[in-house]
């Protein structure tokens, strides 16, 4: 490859490499959206929106998520304790917003934005979301900023599947049809 095709300035090597650069960076790639929500035992119920969330293993069903360490629902979440992963459809745009921290709604308060049932294990779920699962944490691996959660499934309803998907991008939310740039 010719040095001309590299952009330039290129940031070579992990010490040279800053937070903000490598934020910019990752803004390029688009994220689905989920909503994640558990009860805090002294706060009540809390939540964070979140695009590091995948499926991790299907016997037995699970999912990976990536959680600031700082957020309440960090402080939330140990082993065993139930919580729900709601992929919300793209008129819940306003939902993900709130549990983004973009609004001025704070912790039990962003659940007044979309509609909220206790699943079968107490876990708060989105009503309306295409897609909502209910887990159990099974294991958290804590690295830098942010820890891993693994959490094993015992709960999945399907309600808007067909309906667009929110993802994260360029620093804004965008379903289906809207254009990135």
């Amino acid at each position: 490859m010719p040095a001309a095709a590299i952009p330039t300035p290129w940031v070579h090597g992990h010490d040279a490499i800053n937070p903000r650069a490598f934020k910019q960076a990752m803004r390029a790639v688009a994220g689905s959206v989920a909503i994640l929500a558990a009860e805090h035992d002294e706060i009540g119920f809390c939540g964070i929106t979140a695009t590091a969330v995948c499926s991790f293993s299907a016997e037995p069903p699970s999912l990976l998520a990536c959680v600031n360490r700082s957020s309440t629902f960090a402080s939330a979440i140990r082993e065993g304790v139930p919580f729900s992963v709601n992929l919300p459809a793209g008129d819940q745009e306003n939902v993900a917003r709130a549990f983004g921290g973009m609004t001025k709604a704070k912790g039990v308060a962003r659940f007044s934005s979309g509609s909220w049932v206790r699943g079968g294990t107490g876990a708060p779920l989105l009503v309306g979301a295409r897609a909502m699962f209910e887990c159990r944490v099974a294991e958290i691996i804590v690295r830098a900023s942010h820890m891993i959660v693994i959490g094993i499934v015992s709960g999945v309803a399907l309600d808007r599947a067909d309906r667009s998907p929110v993802f994260y991008a360029h620093g804004r939310f965008l379903t289906v049809g809207d254009e990135a740039n």
